[in-house]
């Protein structure tokens, strides 16, 4: 197959990066061109765009230019360029073809977390060069992806303190202020911040072995009964919680510790308890200090559970959460609306990105 038969389409966000991306849509393309390619544009125009349209190209193309004697494992690719929302859109079209089309990056976002966790940090015009190399190499990256009650997210579900920032911060503050909104908006409502009642259903390596939570029959998304005392529980009042395969989380680089794993079919579960008094809020502030500068120390006190105070991260393969009353999400920084129950599944390198 020559390299011009490969099928490349690249979806962009025109808005992004204050319009940035848009301009250097035409460098992109006499990059690919210049390598062989002869790629494929489209700007988004509305939400869900992006998923509609990977969806209909995949749906179009992939038997179409993949001849069964071809000796290359991928012949079709489709690249986000834009923030977070446009790659979760565009990951979820892939997805849902069932098909396995790598997915490309440019981030134009404020704080590009899940490209810095994949080393895609260099700027857009290096994103791309980065997704060239890995198309003319044929190679890819086979990551884990999450699905809340059923909805692929890329890396993130939050609740609880700053969990909103991302699309509640007005969009003339991201402009002009970029990543630095995110903190001003948040300190601005951080008195606002309410304490959160959760319990915390969850699956890691060892839950084989029991549970002393219970014993009573729960549902999960799929309407199949499991056990509780197969699960591991955690309850308690919440100041935020967090299911995380990034290693950076509202670009704070490092927050989920050391030895994050993008593909190993398990999710960091990260949450920090109310801090009851002003000591231990203090201890809190500390303890999230350590992590953001990667603190063995801090590290090792977030992953033991008789630590009374601070933040606690536990790598799972499934998680549940039960609150008291509806609870607001954000799913990759959008939107993700208020629920009582809710289910996170990992699947195990489900998804495959340009990266190499």
């Amino acid at each position: 197959m020559y390299l011009s038969d490969l099928k490349v389409l690249v979806i962009y966000n025109p808005m992004a990066g204050k319009g940035k991306i848009k301009r250097l849509m035409p460098q992109v393309k006499s990059m690919y061109e210049m390598a062989g390619l002869k790629p494929l544009f489209h700007a988004t125009k509305c939400r869900d765009d992006a998923y509609r349209i990977a969806k209909a190209f995949i749906k179009k193309f992939y038997n179409a230019v993949k001849p069964e004697a071809d000796d290359r494992k991928h012949s079709l690719y489709v690249i986000a360029a834009g923030g977070d929302g446009t790659l979760n859109e565009v990951m979820r079209g892939v997805l849902d073809t069932g098909c396995d089309v790598p997915i490309g990056i440019i981030p134009a976002g404020s704080t590009n977390d899940f490209g810095y966790s994949l080393g895609i940090n260099n700027g857009m015009l290096d994103a791309a060069e980065k997704a060239l190399n890995a198309i003319l190499m044929d190679e890819a990256f086979k990551c884990d992806v999450a699905t809340f009650n059923g909805k692929y997210i890329t890396y993130t579900a939050a609740f609880g303190l700053f969990s909103d920032v991302s699309y509640a911060t007005p969009q003339n503050f991201k402009n002009r202020f970029g990543h630095s909104a995110y903190i001003m908006y948040g300190a601005k409502n951080i008195l606002k911040t309410k304490k959160i009642h959760a319990r915390i259903l969850y699956k890691d390596d060892s839950s084989c072995d029991g549970n002393p939570g219970g014993s009573g029959i729960l549902y999960d998304d799929d309407g199949q009964e499991y056990a509780e005392n197969s699960w591991k529980t955690i309850e308690g009042d919440m100041l935020l919680g967090m299911i995380v395969s990034a290693k950076s989380v509202g670009g704070f680089r490092g927050i989920t510790g050391s030895g994050v794993e993008l593909d190993d079919g398990k999710n960091e579960l990260l949450f920090v308890k109310w801090p009851d008094n002003p000591i231990k809020l203090a201890k809190t502030i500390g303890h999230a200090i350590g992590m953001v500068r990667k603190s063995p120390k801090a590290r090792e006190k977030a992953l033991d559970m008789t630590v009374e105070n601070g933040i606690k991260i536990i790598r799972v393969k499934e998680a549940k959460f039960i609150f008291d009353k509806p609870v607001a999400w954000a799913l990759d920084g959008e939107d993700g609306g208020s629920q009582t129950e809710d289910i996170i599944k990992v699947k195990k390198q489900a998804v495959s990105y340009l990266v190499v």
